[in-house]
C-alpha cells in the first residue's frame, strides 16, 4: 500500500506541476479542468488524497497495439510515437 501512496503522491504533484504548461494534459492524460484543480491545490491536499485513494491513480493509456508498437521502436522513435497517440483526435 505504500507504494500505491507514493506513487500517487508523485503523480499527482507532477500533474500540479505540469497544469502550469500547455501541454499538461498531454504530459499527464487529465483534462485541463482536473489540470487546474490540481494546481490550486496544497501539498496537505495532495498527500490526503494519495493516502486516501487506496487504488493507483494512474491508468495506462495505451492499447495493446500501440504497446506492441511502442516496444517495437527505437528509443529516439518512442517520444514522438508517444506524443502522437496521446494528442491524437481519436483520444
Amino acid at each position: 500500500m505504500n507504494d500505491i501512496i507514493s506513487i500517487n503522491r508523485q503523480f499527482l504533484t507532477m500533474a500540479r506541476e505540469a497544469a502550469k504548461s500547455k501541454s499538461g494534459e498531454i504530459v499527464t492524460g487529465l483534462s485541463r479542468p482536473v489540470l487546474d484543480k490540481l494546481a490550486n491545490l496544497s501539498l496537505d491536499q495532495i498527500e490526503g488524497i494519495a493516502q486516501g485513494a487506496a487504488v493507483s491513480l494512474i491508468s495506462l493509456r495505451l492499447t495493446e497495439a500501440e504497446l506492441h508498437r511502442l516496444v517495437s521502436l527505437q528509443n529516439g522513435q518512442r517520444t514522438a510515437y508517444s506524443l502522437a497517440v496521446m494528442s491524437s483526435a481519436e483520444r
